[in-house]
């Protein structure tokens, strides 16, 4: 992918943050938190409920710390300086950029239904802007690498960040469009410091 066109998806997704955020307690907005919410947690059980557990549990502050450091040891291990560099300096934006963000907003978390217990504000959700910059970024790396089945890897990381952001949802902790915005958000952090280190990127992982 060229430069341009992550600068131009750095822009969009921003573009698509702003709007969310403008519009996220509208008529509009708590419409779709309603809907999705309903579809969400239509599905609940007992293993339904279990799983999300272990998939917010992952997205946790300490679970990110330790996967980040096993990405940057194993990223070290082969030499890879600037893929290093490159995910220390999105997991430095997301520490930064999810408290920024929740005290900007200071909106107040789903009081209808919860099955864990939480504190502090709700827009957007911390664990899906965290997610989604640590498994993007972890998809960029395995992107520039020359890993087989990378197709598969990448569905992967995809696969974790649907998972941690919708069970923010069902666990009753967040609203549909906290998790989508944080999402939206994450994925601009990525391109957007994909683009910065653009041209850097050019000694390739081999197994």
């Amino acid at each position: 992918m060229s430069r341009q066109k992550k600068i131009s998806l750095f822009l969009v997704f921003t573009l698509i943050f702003g709007v969310i955020a403008i519009f996220h307690e509208s008529r509009l907005g708590r419409w779709i938190d309603r809907e999705v919410y309903e579809f969400i947690y239509a599905s609940e059980s007992f293993i339904t409920t279990a799983l999300m557990l272990g998939f917010t549990q992952l997205g946790e502050l300490l679970s990110m710390i330790v996967m980040s450091l096993i990405m940057i040891s194993i990223l070290m291990l082969y030499k890879l300086k600037i893929h290093t560099l490159f995910f220390i300096i999105s997991m430095l934006i997301s520490t930064v950029l999810i408290p920024v963000l929740k005290n900007s907003f200071d909106r107040e978390r789903p009081s209808f239904l919860r099955l864990i217990e939480i504190s502090g504000f709700s827009f957007p959700s911390g664990h899906a802007v965290g997610s989604t910059i640590f498994f993007g970024s972890v998809a960029h790396v395995i992107k520039e690498t020359n890993l087989n089945n990378k197709a598969l890897l990448m569905t992967i990381c995809a696969t974790f960040i649907l998972m941690i952001s919708s069970s923010r949802v069902y666990l009753g902790v967040h609203y549909p469009t906290d998790v989508l915005a944080g999402v939206i958000i994450g994925l601009a952090v990525v391109f957007g410091t994909s683009a910065l280190m653009h041209n850097k990127f050019k000694k390739r992982l081999r197994f």
